[in-house]
């Protein structure tokens, strides 16, 4: 959030100790609820070695000295820079005169990933300094972000088209960041403070740090923010850095607003029977607006990242316009989004099955798990339409996957039909049919996943009626 206190003057170290020391102490207020009683977890500090981790090492230091918490200081070598060796010994050495415990790992860089190698290492860097936070105890960690920073990120979200979520750029703290993982809080208290305040600060200290060569490769899209851009915008209008971190603490606060709108939108149109999936009533009478805003906060709720723009609004009139006969479904990698009924439900995506039979012994069991099949056979006794037990008992029950010539029985005073006519009336969408299996008795098809048990295989009086129940979906919700 924009604070309407001033930058610290460049001569002034009292000044930004003083807001550092603030900012972290609202940080920690937030996370900690002091007021319970819980004690304030230890601290760790991302120590790359230059300028900024290294004024912020010094500057936690003095914080966490001063008020008796544990302090850590967190290096991760990349192996990406000829130097990087050398890096880690100076900061070993340096942590060391500090009094500062120092831990270092090595992460491996994937250089084909996709999103660049700026992003892989970003994620392999993150990953890694939550797992060594968690093995330490450290619930906060601290990182040298600044108001240059800030601005770089507006600017670079500004650049590729970015919405709200983008142009926030970077909060002084979140109390889960999702590459750090659970249970550690991230936090950036120098998020105010101008660049040229801290390498001033730094010069006054005669603080030793290192210089990182990469950080002048044009190659990285953030280099040439920082080296053509930046000056051509301060030529033209000085100070503007503070001017678009204010631009970031509005759209902050925007953002939060529509989280706060989404939430309510939520609770409006969770479905009655299945508050995990949404009611597509409700959601088509909001606007297309409200609608694209709930349905990128439910998907973010659910761990997807949040699609384009224009994905939503694809996804948006898909689910909301297609015939009522129509099974439409998008892909989130190892989940679909689907509409069934009027429910609009994330599930997780179905593998290949197996085009082998399984053969089942039942004993009494209220279920048997298939892991071929991806789900489980459920036994319910009934009072008329089931299997006898000891018929059942005698088996062997088989598993299978439709042929293609089957027909299905669904009652004693209704005709035979085909599967495809049995999977249309129980509105089984085309996607799943091949996942659902078929079960035989002695040669005699008695049961079809997603439509039910075949009247001609029932026996007379109470038995056991069979369903299926996939993984990760609850009962009902096939």
């Amino acid at each position: 959030m924009a604070s309407s206190r001033k930058s610290p003057r460049r001569n002034d170290r009292g000044e930004l100790n003083h807001i550092f020391e603030r900012a972290l102490e609202d940080i920690l207020a937030r996370v900690c609820v002091s007021a319970d009683g819980t004690p304030v977890p230890a601290l760790a500090v991302a120590y790359s070695g230059g300028l900024d981790s290294t004024l912020l090492l010094h500057l936690a230091r003095d914080f966490a000295a001063a008020r008796g918490l544990p302090l850590h200081a967190l290096h991760i070598h990349h192996g990406l820079n000829a130097g990087a060796d050398a890096w880690r010994a100076h900061c070993r050495a340096q942590a060391a005169r500090l009094g500062v415990p120092f831990h270092a790992a090595q992460v491996t860089i994937d250089r084909s990933d996709a999103g660049g190698i700026e992003q892989a290492a970003r994620i392999a860097r993150y990953r890694r300094l939550g797992e060594l936070c968690r093995q330490l105890g450290a619930g906060i960690l601290l990182t040298g972000h600044h108001q240059d920073d800030q601005a770089e990120t507006v600017l670079l979200q500004l650049l590729r088209g970015a919405g709200l979520p983008g142009l926030s750029a970077m909060p002084a703290w979140q109390p889960d960041d999702d590459l750090l993982g659970g249970g550690v809080a991230l936090a950036r208290p120098l998020l105010e403070v101008p660049r040229a305040v801290l390498q001033q600060a730094a010069s006054e200290r005669r603080l030793a740090y290192v210089n990182d060569d990469s950080n002048d490769d044009p190659r990285y899209r953030r280099n040439g923010v920082r080296h053509r851009l930046f000056p051509a915008l301060q030529a033209e209008s000085p100070g503007f850095p503070a001017r678009l971190a204010r631009v970031a603490a509005h759209m902050q606060a925007a953002q939060r607003l529509l989280d706060e709108l989404a939430q309510a939108d939520l609770a409006a149109c969770a479905d009655a029977t299945d508050g995990a999936a949404l009611a597509l009533p409700a959601l088509a009478r909001l606007s297309d607006e409200r609608a694209a805003n709930l349905l990128r906060h439910w998907l973010a709720r659910q761990g997807q990242t949040a699609p384009s723009s224009a994905r939503l609004r694809e996804i948006l009139w898909q689910m909301t316009q297609a015939a009522a006969d129509a099974h439409p479904l998008f892909d989130f990698g190892a989940w679909r989004l689907h509409r069934i009924g009027n429910q609009l439900r994330l599930l997780p995506a179905l593998a290949a099955i197996a085009p082998q039979p399984v053969a089942l012994i039942w004993r009494g069991e209220a279920e048997i798990a298939v892991p071929q099949w991806g789900g489980r056979l459920l036994f319910q006794p009934v009072a008329g339409g089931g299997l006898a037990p000891e018929r059942l008992r005698a088996g062997p029950l088989e598993l299978r996957a439709r042929a293609g010539a089957e027909r299905f029985k669904p009652a004693p005073e209704r005709p035979s039909k085909t599967l495809k006519q049995a999977y249309q009336e129980n509105a089984v969408p085309h996607w799943q049919r091949a996942r659902l299996p078929l079960a035989y008795l002695r040669q005699r098809l008695v049961f079809v996943a997603g439509v039910g048990m075949d009247a001609r295989a029932a026996d007379a009086g109470a038995g056991i009626a069979l369903h299926w129940q996939i993984d990760g979906v609850a009962p009902g919700n096939l």
